[in-house]
């Protein structure tokens, strides 16, 4: 019995040092968490074109503009490219030619 008391002390004893321990880790009160920074949505950017500011909207839709006219452009010079042109036509006559059995390295 006198042993199980001096357990429970020892045990009492070591959670008060534990919890004083970590309540000197805690943050000070205007110090911000770095996951809330990490999760926090950015609502103001930069035109990486003209570098004036902008919404989060108006950045987004920067940048689908962008891509799609990117992708536009990158389409036009494919098609008018002679050597795509005829690197296509023999892509295609050697994909028929595989398919049709003839064996093609």
């Amino acid at each position: 019995m006198i042993r199980l008391v001096q357990i429970g002390c020892c045990t009492m004893a070591g959670w008060q040092v534990a919890s004083s321990v970590m309540a000197n880790n805690l943050l000070p009160d205007g110090d911000i968490p770095e996951e809330v920074l990490r999760a926090e949505i950015i609502t103001e950017a930069r035109s990486p074109i003209s570098g004036k500011a902008l919404s989060a909207k108006d950045f987004a839709e920067l940048i689908v503009n962008t891509k799609q006219q990117l992708d536009r452009d990158d389409a036009i010079a494919a098609t008018t490219n002679s050597k795509f042109k005829e690197a296509l036509l023999l892509l295609r006559l050697r994909g028929f030619l595989r398919s049709v059995g003839i064996p093609i390295k």
